[in-house]
This record gives structure tokens, sequence and C-alpha cells, in this order.
């Protein structure tokens, strides 16, 4: 197994701000990319919990077993049977048994070879940890998932690291949409991050001021473990995901801050 390309192949990209950000980290009033979402676009608005980018990588070894990998955004953690071992943000030790969990459940579900559930690990020790809990408390929030079957595994696993990075980079990880990552979230008896409500796309602000506006009415956390503190922010997002944008309280109070 080469584990560079598996965790290039698995890293979760990157998401713009809904509006540009210009200088000393300012928001713009244009969206970024000049791009609303259409009349026809449900959106799906998200909270945004502050933690640590975390993965799960599930996949089927040369024995048709279920193995799995742990990683942070960036590198591997953890391989299942202590074949790598890194202490970073307690999020290997904290996602241990979930991996576990659902290596149990998923061998069965439907033709695979790599599937990875990406999720938030927040609390703890992480820098917003007293948002949501007063007594360091760690907890996970799925939101994204994928999944390759094995010829296209194989053949992306052919490719050079840097090629792999490429296919990433252009949008080409296959995400569940929501309806097929909400029927895995639930049959795998996940906890997910809190979809707050959906609306239109035309309905949906596009002005810097009613943007914030509208962001403020999701101030408070709905994740609190043993505190209920502030939110980050949301994550807005298509049915299909092919538009995903990032909205946080604290790009909007730089911005209108005097």
């Amino acid at each position: 197994m080469n584990l560079k390309k598996f965790n290039s192949l698995t890293k979760y990209p990157s998401i713009f701000t809904y509006h540009q950000l210009g200088e000393r980290g300012r928001l713009n009033d244009v969206l970024t990319e000049s791009k609303g979402f259409s009349e026809s676009d449900d959106v799906f608005v998200y909270e945004k919990v502050d933690g640590e980018n975390s993965r799960i990588i599930l996949f089927k070894n040369d024995y048709n077993e279920v193995d799995y990998l742990i990683g942070s955004r960036e590198e591997l953690l953890y391989a299942k049977g202590d074949r790598i071992s890194n202490p970073y943000g307690n999020i290997a030790e904290f996602l241990k048994p979930l991996a576990e969990k659902v290596t149990a459940d998923v061998f069965s579900q439907g033709d695979w070879a790599l599937t990875v559930i990406y999720q938030e690990s927040y609390g703890g020790k992480t820098k917003a940890s007293k948002n949501y809990s007063d007594r360091r408390t760690q907890g996970y929030r799925v939101f994204d998932v994928f999944s390759l079957d094995k010829d296209e595994l194989d053949r992306l696993l052919e490719l050079s690291q840097e090629k792999i990075a490429e296919w990433r980079d252009h949008g080409n990880q296959p995400f569940y949409n929501e309806i097929e990552k909400k029927r895995f979230v639930e049959r795998m008896d996940l906890q997910s991050a809190p979809l707050l409500e959906t609306i239109k796309g035309p309905q949906f602000p596009t002005s810097l001021e009613s943007t914030y506006s509208y962001l403020k009415r999701f101030e408070n956390t709905q994740v609190g473990i043993e505190a209920t503190g502030k939110s980050e922010g949301i994550i807005v997002r298509t049915t299909d995901r092919k538009q995903i944008r990032k909205i946080r309280f604290e790009d909007y109070e730089r911005t209108f801050r005097k």
C-alpha cells in the first residue's frame, strides 16, 4: 500500500469563502467566482463546527477484509493494528472506536473498495473547545463521504502522486449527494453536522450586509457537549455538492469592524 498516494487521494479539498477575500482578510462585496446559487438550486445550510478536520479511510485489503486508516486534514495518523501511530490532536485515539464500529457495519454495504468519512473532531484540546465543552470533552460530526469502486481505485493508484493531487484539486472526488450522505450516516448510526435549514437558491442573500444578517441567526452552536457557545459559522452547499461555500463569523466581523 502506497500511503502517500492514499493520503493525497483522500485529503479534503479547500472550500471557498462565499464572498471574495480582499486586503487584510476583509471581504469584498463580490461573490467568489462571481457565482451565487441558481434558481433551481436547493441550498443546504449546515453549521460549520470549529475543530480539527479528520477522516476515516475504509478500504478492502488483499484478503477482502475491511481495513482502515485515520487521518487529520494533512497527514495519516493511524493504521489499524498500530502500523502508524501519531498522537496529534488526540484524533486517532478518539476516532478508533468509531472506526472499529463502522468497519464492522460497512462490509456488506454495496460494491466499494474505498470509502472515506470526513468529520470535524471538536472540543477536547482544540482552540475553540470552550464553545462546546467546559470539561474539554471531545466530539465528532460527519460532514462528507465518498466512495470508489475497485476499478476506479486501482486506476487512480496507478497514477503518480502529482496526478492524483491534480485529480483531487479539480474536484473529482465523488462525494455523496445529500440524500446518499443522509442514508449512509443514518445506516451507520453516525453523528452528523447539524442541518440548520434548506433554502431556495434565489432566496439566499448575496450582499455582505444581508449575508451577515442571515448568519447572525445561527450565532449559537447546535452541537454543544456541556456548553453552548458561539458557532464558527455555516457551510452552504447544493444537493450535489458541486457548489459549496463557507461563511464564517470571523470574516464578517473583521470586515465590518470600524
